[in-house]
């Protein structure tokens, strides 16, 4: 029933104080676009060697978290777990909000955003990015026809959110493929990168509508089931598990080769080793395991909510070791053959990213922050209160 949805009151001061937050991210953000268009990239950290810094890596970590943000409206619709449908418009919702945050910083920072019909003029099928084009366009479209017939057209939601389910883990296979493909840099090139960019993003996605979810109901009073937040805690666990197997899977098939031995050792051991060990698997693995299987602080909301934050920091250094890593490795650019010159020869590549980068990025973040503050107060997007069904009992606790 509509009525059973509500939009929020947005007239405390709390609220306009958000507001105000956000819009000076977006105007940090824009002001920074504008003084790298002006002055080139050369003011940020970038260089000849590093093409793709810390925008880029704010921008796919929240394409990736936009197709997880999906989770509780495929769950419902898809694999019919009831108690998450009353989260159906608040995930497809989310999953706009967090994409157009990305598009926009990925779409600022490509150095001439004047010319960004070219690729959608002059296709060339043999690259992602064209791909991706369509990926991205195809999921809105979904996530907007979702969302319509969950407020006028129920006896399609069904079929629309099973196409919006598949859709997201082309979408994701697709990212995760800009860099598995490529062949050229022995980092990168790897059948197991796509998989492991999907279960990251069911994680990350996760964690964002949990944080979101709990804050948002708490700040509006609205009531929330903590058994539903528990319920998500154990799907959480279930997909950080497939991280970490992915992840081992993708290391033992590295070194299983023995021509992959130096620059898996250098991953490991070189200078981006400490995002890799600290950052994707100690904040983002094993730490919020370690949390959600205590029985004491698993079994707390404020013990969930501090998992989830650790496991979105984790998509983010997980995100930026590969983009950073990949790129940093010194190119082999004739295998087989030694070459030398004077041009950094067996260098790796170095990067400090700047305050410019650093606003650009949560432009992004800002812009995702007012879409969604924005449409929860416009539109009736959140049950007026979240229960579990009667009688559900969560079937396991840590």
């Amino acid at each position: 029933m509509l009525s059973e949805y509500s939009a929020i009151e947005g007239r405390s001061l709390g609220f306009w104080k958000l507001l105000l937050a956000l819009c000076v991210l977006v105007l940090m953000g824009a002001g920074s676009f504008l003084y790298v268009e002006i002055h080139g990239h050369a003011v940020t950290g970038m260089n000849n060697q590093i093409v793709w810094g810390l925008p880029h890596i704010f921008a796919i970590s929240l394409l990736v978290m936009a197709s997880g943000a999906l989770n509780m409206g495929s769950m419902s619709t898809v694999f019919a777990v009831k108690q998450f449908e009353q989260f159906g418009r608040f995930s497809a919702f989310l999953s706009i909000a967090l994409l157009v945050g990305g598009l926009t910083v990925l779409m600022l920072d490509l150095g001439r955003p004047d010319n960004m019909l070219l690729p959608m003029v002059y296709m060339n099928f043999r690259s992602m990015f064209t791909w991706n084009v369509f990926l991205y366009t195809g999921f809105m479209t979904l996530c907007l026809l979702y969302l319509w017939t969950m407020f006028e057209y129920k006896q399609y939601k069904k079929v629309v959110g099973t196409a919006a389910f598949g859709w997201r883990l082309v979408l994701t296979t697709g990212t995760g493929s800009i860099f598995g493909v490529i062949q050229g840099r022995e980092v990168f090139g790897s059948a197991i990168t796509a998989p492991t960019f999907v279960a990251i993003s069911l994680t990350s996605g996760t964690a964002v509508g949990i944080l979101l979810l709990f804050y948002t109901f708490r700040w509006t009073k609205r009531e929330l089931d903590a058994r539903l937040i528990f319920g998500m805690r154990n799907a959480l666990i279930f997909f950080l598990v497939l991280v970490a197997y992915l992840l081992v899977v993708e290391k033992f098939t590295r070194f299983y080769d023995p021509a992959s031995y130096a620059v898996e050792s250098w991953i490991l051991t070189g200078p981006w080793a400490w995002l890799y060990w600290l950052g994707v698997w100690g904040i983002g693995v094993v730490i919020p395991l370690a949390l959600m299987f205590h029985h004491t602080i698993g079994n707390s909301v404020p013990g969930v909510l501090k998992a989830s934050a650790l496991v979105i920091v984790g998509a983010f250094c997980f995100v930026a070791h590969t983009l950073l890593a990949g790129q940093s490795y010194p190119l082999d650019l004739f295998p087989g053959y030694t070459i030398s010159s004077a041009f950094q020869d067996g260098v790796a590549g170095s990067y400090m990213p700047t305050l410019n980068e650093l606003f650009l990025g949560l432009g992004g973040v800002g812009v995702s922050g007012l879409i969604y503050v924005l449409g929860i107060r416009f539109f009736r997007m959140l049950p007026a209160k979240a229960e579990a069904p009667e009688g559900w009992v969560l079937p396991w606790n840590p």
